[in-house]
């Protein structure tokens, strides 16, 4: 008497189910096994490399690419407590409210202002499409990106309402505002006209 074999289905596992990525870089046809990272602002998105492109790619990356010197230090800073605040804390639990107080209102580097956070993730894209120049000019018209033509008009509008040399009346200061106004007015519209 023979026995009876079940029928095995043979499942695949996942890691099977998805196909070898190619490498890509440039005409490269060969597996792209190792990841790097697209920028510093968004580390968690890859490119997929061979062995050889993956070597060149990361002789050639510098996370701190575009970053002023305060930039880099301050990262650094924050690197060696892990992102997070550290101070010491002496004397009897009553005085360490006091202290925290003291901390915070002293440590202006504990809590960044939002722009100052923003600068230091600015994304690679960004960095690539703007000038130094385009880049003060939207700081001068109080601008963030992305922006369109209607929102430069705008802020030119109501900054020139501002700074008219008509309303301020022989103030130089707002004289020399009116005129960096105008000036990154005419650079973000040449830049975004064109397209």
């Amino acid at each position: 008497m023979s026995k009876f074999k079940h029928e095995i289905v043979k499942k695949n596992l996942s890691w099977e189910r998805f196909p070898p990525k190619i490498c890509d870089h440039l005409e490269c046809k060969s597996i792209g096994e190792y990841k790097a990272p697209k920028s510093r602002s968004n580390l968690y998105e890859y490119y997929f490399f061979c062995l050889k492109h993956v070597t060149e790619y990361n002789k050639s990356w510098d996370f701190y690419k575009g970053l002023s010197v305060d930039q880099i230090e301050l990262s650094m800073r924050k690197d060696t407590v892990w992102d997070r605040p550290s101070w010491p804390l002496k004397g009897n639990s009553s005085k360490i409210m006091d202290q925290l107080k003291e901390f915070l209102v002293n440590d202006y580097s504990l809590f960044e202002k939002k722009k100052e956070i923003n600068d230091f993730l600015m994304s690679k894209k960004i960095d690539e499409n703007l000038t130094n120049q385009e880049y003060l000019s939207l700081k001068v018209l109080e601008l963030k990106m992305p922006i369109s033509v209607d929102k430069i008009k705008k802020n030119y509008k109501k900054l020139v309402k501002i700074f008219h040399p008509d309303v301020n009346a022989n103030n130089k200061k707002a004289e020399k505002k009116f005129k960096e106004v105008t000036g990154a007015y005419k650079i973000l519209l040449k830049k975004f006209l064109k397209k």
